[in-house]
Order: structure tokens, then sequence, then C-alpha cells
């Protein structure tokens, strides 16, 4: 029986005087360093899901050798009880002082992975780092599976877009977001599964990433820019792949972390799939 509830899609969020979504994201995203087959060497964007789970794009990962993976932004979690009383950092938040953790960026060492899709012609994968920070940001997943998604259900709602797309000129890689809308809900003929077209560039670097939604749950992974002909991919549209193949990817190979099962009691778990490695 699924448990997911379209109430989590709503596109404006209660008002919110804690961090900004920035704030609560930042940290939860790694840079992939790759190296293909010929040598040419690369760069994707992979965010966190809990318990040390990456997910990122496959064609970002399959068939090339991880250089580094590595966070980059330095996040501070607010802590409360007697966590918020052993702490020694203190941040301030408008008027309001704030015990918090320091989540530092790392250099992560890969456990396990990188794991894909079982269709092969969906564009998700996932990994596991070991020796993570257990503070470090999770994004949420939507509950919003492909079934439950109307042609208009998403038109219009704000996102926020995280990767790492190379930046001239700076001295190595480099977390940059950006604002943008839905502007719709698409099938593609070469691809499966619900795509959003969202009003950001697209460019190298960004697939793996994150697209999250102003009420602070992701939207999708980004996987592509849309073109047509031989144009440059910043001219394209960008498409995010919705949250269903992300679900089956992870359940598939056992990685699916409990924050992001606990709300589906028990929907992913068949003969054949798990939340969670055994043991």
């Amino acid at each position: 029986q699924i448990r997911g509830t379209r109430g989590q899609m709503s596109a404006t969020p209660p008002p919110d005087e804690g961090p900004s979504i920035y704030e609560k994201f930042a940290g939860a995203m790694a840079y992939v360093a790759v190296r293909g087959k010929d040598g040419q060497e690369g760069i994707g964007s992979a965010f966190h899901v809990g318990d040390g789970v990456f997910v990122t794009a496959r064609h970002v990962v399959e068939e090339k050798a991880i250089r580094e993976i590595a966070t980059f932004a330095r996040t501070h979690v607010p802590l409360e009880g007697e966590a918020a009383k052993k702490s020694l950092v203190t941040v301030r938040r408008g008027d309001k002082e704030i015990k918090v953790h320091t989540v530092e960026p790392a250099v992560l060492q890969l456990s396990a992975g990188p794991v894909f899709h079982p269709d092969p012609e969906v564009d998700v994968a996932a990994f596991k780092v070991k020796a993570i920070d257990p503070l470090t940001p999770v994004v949420p997943l939507g509950s919003h599976l492909d079934d439950w998604l109307g042609q208009d259900d998403f038109d219009l709602v704000d996102v926020v877009l995280f990767g790492f797309p190379p930046v001239p000129f700076a001295k190595g890689p480099h977390l940059v977001a950006a604002r943008g809308q839905v502007n719709a809900l698409i099938d593609l003929r070469h691809a499966k599964h619900v795509h959003f077209i969202v009003s950001a560039t697209p460019r190298g670097g960004f697939s793996g990433g994150l697209a999250v939604t102003d009420s602070s749950f992701a939207l999708g992974v980004i996987t592509q820019s849309l073109l047509d002909g031989n144009v440059p991919e910043q001219l394209g549209f960008m498409a995010v792949l919705s949250v269903e193949p992300i679900f089956v990817c992870l359940a598939e190979h056992r990685l699916l972390p409990a924050v992001q099962a606990e709300a589906w009691e028990g929907f992913w778990n068949t003969e054949s799939i798990a939340y969670y490695p055994k043991g």
C-alpha cells in the first residue's frame, strides 16, 4: 500500500525563519571527478540522501574511473537538548543565537558502488562512502511517483539547482547554485520516467546534481540538456529526472537509507528489494 501523500508536493512553502534552501542543502552536495577510458577527465555532481549514500546520474560514473569525491560547503547544523549544551559553536540567525555542529568539507572514500538503475536506459546511479560525518545534511526525496503526477502538478514551482559545472579560471571545483522554475512535465521519446523542464541554464558538470523545491524536498536529479541538432548544451532545456527511478535504484541495491524509507512503511521492501543492507 502506498503511504506517500500528495500534500508534500505543495508549491508554496510555509513561512520559514530558519536557514535558506542553500544553507540547508549545500553541505549535502559532492563533486565527482572522473577519468574516462580515453584518459579525458571530467566532473559531475551528487547529493547525499542519508547513511553516506549519494545519488548521481548514471552517465557521470558509468565506465569511468572515479578520481575523487568531495563535499564543498561548510555547514552549521542546529543542535537541541544535551547536544546543544555540549556544543561550543554558536551562530546568529536574526536575533537568535543557536548552538550548532559544524560539518566541514571533506574528501570522501568510496565504500560501495557505483551501482546503477536496473534498466540501462535510466540515467540514475548511486554510491556509498565511509566515515562520513553523521550530521551531514540529507536531501529528502519527494513522494511524487510517476503515476501520481498530473500534467501540470509542478508547473511554475520554484526550485534551486545545485551542481559543479566547471567555472572558467576557477582554481578547482566550486559549488554553483541557481534559482529556476518548473516550466513543464514531459515524457521523452528517448528516455523513461517523468522529466521536468526547468528554467535554468544547463551546463556540463550539473549532471547528477540536485533540483530541490522551496518546500525542501528533491524534485529529482539533473540529467541532461535537451537539444535538437549540433548546438551548445547551454542553449538546450535543462531536464530533471523525477524521484521514482531513484527509489528503484537505491532499493534494488539495498542502499535506500532508513530516513528515506520510513514514510513508505515497507512499500519498497519486496522479496527481492530491501531498504538497507542486512547486518
